[in-house]
């Protein structure tokens, strides 16, 4: 080897109580087998297509059709290579070991040269003993990959010598690679139904030396238990350290919890053996802990989601060495309760003793380059739309990775509880002695990895593969007993047995998903229909039928998958593709990137029971099909997840029901393309995300029209506690007005943790009745809205039910306007208003370059206005960019412009603090002056008013504590014109008693001064002089006090009419 091609890159090196830890990250090169590509620079962690992206070898693979024009990439063996230094320091510790967190998939580890070991699984940590190997100064170290289609293709010839192991090859349309089953790498690297093939090979996670005398703490895992009479609860410590030469370590190992009040700790002197498994382990070391010293963690929706720290710390005999680790912890009970019903048994997850409905969806790899999937900003962005749309519950599917460190941490702080896979799906495996070692080795250290996470629900051992097996998904029938052996020996002899091992038999493990649970146990871990209904889980996916009917959907105890196709946005399509016409719904482009076989045609189905596209020849066809397929996404999901809602306290006459989750499919891209996602590649929310967070809401009010035409009208609660007196208002809309032609109020009491029928009525005779037509006509001309108030106030999202099918029906074309922009901040959120003329269907806000989300999005307007918010992220500062080939005063000037808008941003972010501010003090003066305070002084209860004056008082005074001042600079004309502005407008707030009608008539001609567009009426001249004189943010400042005082003359309005 050429060393003089080498760079010796500087190195990390920590010193912890005498270990030595040096980082192997950074600046790598690599090359490939036939010497084509030598000395390119490379990124640790990384993966071979970044790497050669950024050296521009190949373009963007995610661009156009370069994920065919990169098919000779992982057909190639691929070098990565590095040198680096060590000294006679970390030359004399008695162990060094080179740690690999993340090897895809296939390689060979030298160093100087000589082999230290082998990888052949992505998800295993590996590590090797290099002491023999090192030299004091430079010292190189190679990794030689393997093309894993080559090494795929290989193990599979090897395997049929015996027999054939299915799949072999994905469908055609899935444009992808053969025999994925044969590696133990990312399922869906080889492609998938909605996403590309992209078989990479890199050090995709860290790598560091570790040198030592006695060990280092490699795992710490805890699990926690709660007392039966509820007094306490029990940390069950296991801890996992690096072997040493010496195959044994005496020392101490102390512990310590930090909680709310005061801190436990505990040491004990400890000497421990290698055992069988080269592994020294301490384990069910316990600690007490009463239970008033904790607060327990709660899933999303529930309560807080309190954590605690534990540290172990572990010193050598005569404390030369120390080596800690440290976890957070949450003290939860979770129970996966399955018990026996006259049909079947019972499937729903009970945390803290509380039953809880699941709500969430399946999470497929954060990147298909797995190097990418770490990236925290992407992991934050997708979790925190989850916490926010009300999800508990994600599904962390088995065909992609286990994730990262901080997916978990984030889901342990956001409480979403995690339905975790083993890497296995829709295929057969191997059962080689070899591929079941290959797999302990996984399943042992991600347990250990995850099991600590309080967020951790159960272990599912594959999705799908019991399902594919029994119904010979891949024409096996004839050698069924062969294929089923392989299926217990791999994931009930080998997974679940170690499994349950190593979580002490406290973890919750299912065969499958989706799978029968208990049942499938009794029938020998292979059911005769995986999916019953009355079981377990299930996973249902129709295109043949109307989506929007509800009666086409299954009545499960829980549902693990379920969902529905739609494209992305034109122009989150236009970011991938050479030109619009690339976007024609029948181009090549498109039929390349839709890789669900027969997709296309099928969301086109569902469109044309619900709508009538333009012809295919129209300019807006291709915009039309992008728009009706996302409607279809979220309406479908919308009503196929409240179903399963509604069935969450209630069985059918077949004992169908107790439907405890939902977790549709998918919450994630990979790439740009049409699927299943609620939020596409670039981060954008498809119309389904939007929906997502009114129908996951804590409590809905839904209806469904049911295979009689009855509307069945429920509310359903996923809350704690009772609501006593809420009103569910039925409402009915003509398609030609907006104005409600019938209203029916139902007065409800609503019991915690349950779903409510509060209503049913034959639909057509409703409708009638309520002035809609003829009994035969009536469904065309109207539509149900549904709304749930407690003190005329909303509690949960209006919601809709179509009587007949949208293009059956008889909607009016709407005029639809956005009236107002208004900027609240800088490059952080806007207010906008719309206006609608008519009942406006699933009204879409795009934009073309601003990212963000809408406060809501695709809505039904049966309202004359609605508004919307849309939240930009704060653009990141990055040194890099800044940084360049420019003169260090262009950079410094460039840096600064920088800083001043995030200033400028700060500032728009405090003067809305101050409006708020000033905002509730207005509103407390409202409340000091309103009529009805005076009403208060009927000298039955003298002390009311005071009593309210007193409570108002001190809001006040605690409003006041708050202090926010943003200067704004003024030279002395501009001083005077605010103050004649100021001036003016204080005469208004003094003449509102004595005549409102007036003083809100000079409002107007003032507020006509602040716009554009004039509300009504003239413009006061005046104060339009005395306004210009003033800068634009006090300009700003004044057009929402007048706001502000216009909704107050309309309140007052309002009161008189009542």
């Amino acid at each position: 080897m050429a060393l003089p091609l080498l760079v010796t890159f500087a190195v990390l090196i920590v010193l912890c109580g005498a270990i030595q830890i040096q980082d192997l990250g950074g600046e790598w090169i690599i090359k490939d087998e036939e010497g084509k590509y030598d000395n390119l620079s490379a990124t640790v962690p990384g993966g071979i297509y970044t790497d050669l992206m950024n050296n521009e070898v190949i373009s963007n693979i995610f661009y156009g059709y370069n994920d065919n024009a990169t098919r000779w990439v992982p057909r190639t063996n691929w070098t990565y290579r590095r040198s680096f230094s060590v000294d006679e320091v970390l030359l004399s510790f008695d162990n060094i070991n080179i740690v690999f967190d993340g090897l895809d998939t296939i390689s060979t580890i030298l160093i100087n040269n000589e082999t230290v070991g082998e990888s052949k699984n992505m998800f295993v940590q590996y590590v090797f003993d290099i002491k023999k190997q090192l030299k004091s100064g430079d010292n190189l170290i190679e990794v030689r990959f393997q093309s894993p289609i080559d090494a795929a293709e290989k193990l599979s010839a090897e395997q049929n010598k015996s027999y054939n192991i299915p799949l072999n090859c994905p469908p055609d349309a899935y444009r992808g690679e053969c025999y994925v089953n044969m590696l133990r790498k990312m399922q869906a690297s080889f492609s998938w139904d909605w996403g590309p093939a992209f078989p990479s090979v890199g050090i995709w996670k860290d790598v560091h030396i570790e040198a030592y005398n006695e060990t280092v703490i490699r795992n710490l895992v805890a699990d926690v238990v709660l007392s039966e009479d509820n007094s306490s609860w029990t940390v069950y410590v296991d801890t996992y350290f690096a072997s040493n030469a010496k195959k044994a370590l005496t020392g101490k190992l102390s512990f310590e919890l930090e909680l709310d009040e005061r801190n436990v700790t505990t040491t004990v002197t400890v000497y421990l053996l290698t055992n069988k498994l080269n592994e020294i382990v301490l384990t069910n070391y316990t600690l007490i802990i009463d239970a008033d010293q904790v607060k327990s963690w709660w899933p999303n929706g529930y309560g807080a989601q309190n954590l605690y720290k534990l540290t172990a710390t572990f010193s050598n005999e005569d404390d030369t060495e120390i080596t800690s680790k440290s976890i957070q912890i949450g003290f939860k009970t979770i129970e996966l309760v399955q018990d026996t019903l006259d049909s079947g048994l019972t499937f729903y997850f009970k945390i803290n003793g509380i039953p809880i409905f699941m709500k969430g969806s399946n999470e497929i790899p954060i990147d298909i380059l797995p190097e990418r999937g770490q990236d925290k900003e992407t992991i934050k962005r997708l979790l925190t739309a989850a916490r926010d749309s009300h999800m508990n519950m994600l599904r962390v599917w088995g065909g992609g990775v286990y994730e990262s460190d901080y997916f978990y941490d984030l889901a342990d702080e956001f409480g979403i509880l995690i339905w975790q896979d083993f890497m296995f799906a829709c295929n057969l495996y191997p059962t080689t002695e070899e591929y079941l070692n290959n797999v302990l080795d996984e399943v042992r250290h991600q347990v250990k990895r995850l099991r600590s996470h309080t967020s951790i629900a159960l272990f599912s051992g594959n999705n799908e593969n019991e399902g594919a097996l029994i119904d010979d998904w891949y024409k096996v029938r004839a050698n069924f007993t062969i294929y089923k052996k392989d299926y217990v020996t791999l994931y009930i002899d080998t997974i679940k047995k170690e499994f349950t091992r190593l979580t002490n038999s406290r973890g919750i493990f299912v065969s499958s998903s989706p799978s029968n649970g208990k049942e499938t146990e009794e029938e020998g871990y292979v059911a005769d229909k995986p999916s019953s209904t009355f079981y377990g889980d299930v996973h249902f996916y129709n295109y043949l039928f109307d989506s929007f009917n509800s009666v086409i959907y299954p009545i499960p105890r829980f549902a693990s998958e379920y969902g529905y196709q739609s494209l992305p946005s034109f122009n989150t399509l236009l970011t991938v593709a050479d030109n619009a016409s690339d976007l024609n719904i029948d181009s090549d482009f498109l039929d390349h990137r839709q890789h669900h076989p027969l997709g296309n045609m099928e969301i086109k189905s569902l469109i044309d029971f619900q709508f009538t596209l333009p012809d295919e020849k129209s300019k807006n066809y291709n915009k039309a099909f992008i728009y009706y397929s996302q409607i279809i996404h979220a309406v479908s999901t919308k009503v196929e997840t409240e179903h399963y809602r509604r069935y969450r306290s209630s069985l059918n006459d077949k004992g169908e029901g107790y439907t405890m989750g939902a977790l549709y499919w998918q919450l994630n891209d990979v790439w740009v393309a049409p699927t299943w996602s609620g939020i596409d590649y670039t981060g954008k929310w498809k119309m389904l995300q939007y929906y997502t967070e009114e129908f996951f809401a804590p409590l809905i009010i839904t209806g469904h029209i049911n295979a009689e035409r009855t509307l069945e009208t429920y509310v359903v609660s996923d809350l704690l506690s009772p609501i006593e007196n809420a009103t569910a208002s039925i409402q009915v809309y003509n398609w030609t007005s907006l104005e409600s032609i019938f209203v029916k109020n139902i007065s409800v009491d609503l019991d915690a943790g349950k779903s409510h029928l509060i209503d049913s009525f034959d639909i057509d005779d409703f409708l009638s009745e309520a002035k809609c037509g003829a009994l035969d006509d009536a469904r065309y001309n109207c539509l149900i809205y549904l709304s749930l108030y407690t003190n005329e106030m909303r509690i949960s999202p209006d919601n809709f039910v179509f009587p007949a099918k949208i293009k059956s029906s008889n909607p009016q074309q709407p005029k639809i306007e956005i009236t107002d922009v208004t900027q609240l901040s800088d490059e952080g959120s806007y207010q906008i208003e719309i206006t609608t003329d008519n009942i406006a269907l699933f009204v879409w806000l795009d934009t073309d370059e601003i990212k963000g989300r809408f406060s809501e999005n695709g809505r039904l307007c049966v309202l004359g206005m609605s508004t919307a918010l849309v939240l930009q992220t704060l653009p990141k500062i990055d040194e890099n960019d800044v940084m360049s080939t420019k003169t260090p005063k262009e950079r410094f000037l460039e840096l600064l412009d920088l800083l001043e808008n995030h200033v400028e941003k700060l500032r728009k972010s405090a003067s809305q603090l101050e409006e708020d501010r000033d905002a509730l003090l207005s509103t407390l003066d409202s409340v000091r002056n309103a009529d009805l305070m005076y009403e208060l002084e009927d000298k039955t209860f003298p002390d009311d008013r005071d009593d309210i004056n007193r409570y108002a008082d001190r809001i006040s005074s605690r409003c006041l504590t708050v202090e926010v001042r943003v200067l704004t600079q003024r030279d002395q004309m501009q001083e005077e014109a605010l103050f004649q502005v100021n001036h003016l407008i204080d005469g208004l707030v003094k003449g509102l008693k004595s005549d409102a009608e007036s003083t809100k008539a000079k409002c107007i001609a003032y507020m006509n001064a602040c716009s554009s567009s004039m509300v009504s009426g003239i413009t006061d001249k005046r104060f339009e002089s005395a306004l210009l004189g003033c800068t634009l943010d006090d300009q700003k400042k004044v057009k929402r006090r007048l706001q502000g005082l216009l909704h107050y003359f309309d309140k007052l309005k309002v009161q008189s009419l009542q």
